[in-house]
């Protein structure tokens, strides 16, 4: 949204803005310079082509560019994830953490010249650092799929196939509906890695690529786990760890007074890592609260990263994830403050309290849900506080579902009693109205696929029943 991008880029006090010219008419009032790079492109002229050889044509070298002296822990990158406040922060990566993920994914990965690797994130995520540069360093292929075929498994996978890509990364959400598809042979794929969200289970046998689960936050530069998840025949309920530290990098796992826990007991994920961010740019006061000093290191100025994740050792020197210890989620991959979205709908006239959850009623299918009690006086319209909201938040932090109580449910003890807040209807919104013709039939029968509804009436809300901008695609794609 507008609102956000003029935000992002007064904090970072980016100096120019890339962009494209068709989405110019969409940008806010920017001081900021905006240079549109297919406008420069049409106006450079072409480098010159010759042939290789002896009787190749002397030519005149163009002057060389001017080049900036970068350090290993000059910044590389300001990356914004969601804010508790309200407003996002900037996690600001140097070139020393962005250069231990690239040289660790290198060794682990083997690329070579003759890989290609798929790049399937959107800029926005900070896994997209991770798909790019270790590949472009490699020499290896990196090759981007259509829009029409990033987010739906079945064509993804022929994608692969007919790319003969190699290495790919899938969002935790998204590698799932992968696996559960039928793969076309031959396929190249060797290494199939996935994170970003609690794995719920390992590949099937059939599956010829090895999977890889990977954990870590933005302030650790992308990933500070992985491990490679074995074949399981059936779902059983366990979930794969989360693995072992990548290069440089140690985990500890504390109680609330730093003390480290023995195996098996939850504890909060402390990281200790080259790949440690700069903190949150223009944030002191935040960044000194979750980068603490090392309580366990000789090096003057060591600090650890506090994760505020619950995890705890297993037996075999492997982490299993079990929860967040505060309101910061994940969905479908993207870091959530829960508090940003609560912020945004109290800002709206008709809203007196607000608690938003991520709920998974539905295995493997977690959505947000809105819980809102209207101010004095008002009446809340949902269509209305939808739009609102995307006004001044991406859509993945858009609630799929608001429900409006009369009271929020307390405990005991006066506070909120988050457990006894009731899950979203499944009814249909709309009394149902069957299809009326051949057409609107196989419709119906997409969206209840794709939602996983029993039936669907045709005057049903895609968006308002769940739906979100993964499973769009693939609706667009079966339709």
């Amino acid at each position: 949204p507008p609102e956000r991008l003029t935000f992002m880029l007064e904090d970072s006090a980016a100096s120019v803005l890339l962009t494209q010219q068709h989405l110019r008419a969409s940008l806010p009032a920017l001081s900021t310079r905006v240079l549109p790079l297919d406008e420069v492109v049409a106006q450079r002229a072409p480098l010159p082509v010759h042939a290789v050889g002896a009787e190749t044509e002397a030519v005149a070298p163009r002057a060389p560019l001017p080049v900036q002296t970068v350090g290993a822990d000059d910044l590389a990158y300001v990356i914004y994830t969601s804010g508790s406040t309200g407003r996002p922060k900037g996690v600001a990566v140097h070139h020393r953490g962005l250069m231990n993920l690239v040289a660790w994914h290198q060794r682990t990965y083997a690329l070579a010249p003759s890989d290609r690797t798929a790049l399937t994130a959107g800029v926005a995520f900070d896994a997209s650092t991770w798909e790019v540069w270790p590949s472009l360093a490699s020499g290896a292929s990196l090759v981007v799929p259509p829009d029409a075929v990033r987010a739906e498994p079945a064509q993804l996978l022929r994608w692969l196939a007919t790319e003969a890509i190699t290495t790919c990364f899938m969002p935790t959400p998204l590698a799932e509906a992968v696996l559960r598809e039928e793969w076309p042979k031959p396929m190249a794929l060797r290494a199939l890695l996935t994170g970003g969200d609690a794995l719920h289970h390992g590949p099937p046998a059939s599956v010829p690529a090895t999977l890889f689960n990977h954990y870590g936050p933005t302030e650790s530069t992308v990933v500070a786990t992985f491990t490679p998840v074995a074949a399981t025949a059936r779902d059983d309920g366990t979930r794969p760890p989360i693995g072992r530290p990548i290069a440089n990098t140690r985990t500890y796992v504390l109680d609330a007074h730093l003390n480290p826990v023995p195996v098996g007991v939850p504890g909060e994920l402390f990281l200790a890592s080259e790949g440690l961010a700069w903190g949150y740019l223009g944030q002191p006061a935040l960044s000194a609260e979750r980068f603490i000093p090392h309580p366990f290191a000789s090096t003057p100025g060591a600090r650890l990263y506090r994760t505020g994740d619950v995890v705890r050792w297993r037996a075999d020197g492997q982490l299993d994830y079990l929860q967040r210890l505060d309101f910061q989620v994940k969905v479908r991959g993207f870091r959530i403050e829960l508090g940003e979205i609560e912020a945004s709908l109290l800002a709206h006239a008709s809203v007196h309290e607000a608690v938003v959850l991520a709920r998974e009623d539905v295995p493997g299918d977690k959505r947000l849900v809105a819980y809102l009690i209207p101010a004095s006086g008002q009446q809340v319209d949902t269509t209305v506080l939808r739009a609102f909201l995307k006004e001044r938040l991406p859509e993945y932090m858009v609630p799929s579902a608001f429900l409006v109580l009369e009271a929020l449910p307390l405990n005991a003890n006066g506070k909120l009693d988050r457990k006894a807040l009731p899950a979203p209807d499944a009814s249909p919104l709309a009394d149902f109205v069957a299809p009326r013709n051949p057409t609107e039939e196989k419709l119906a029968e997409v969206f209840a696929l794709v939602l996983r509804r029993e039936q669907v009436s045709i005057h049903d809300d895609f968006f308002a029943l769940g739906g979100h901008s993964l499973l769009a695609t693939q609706l667009v794609s079966r339709v």
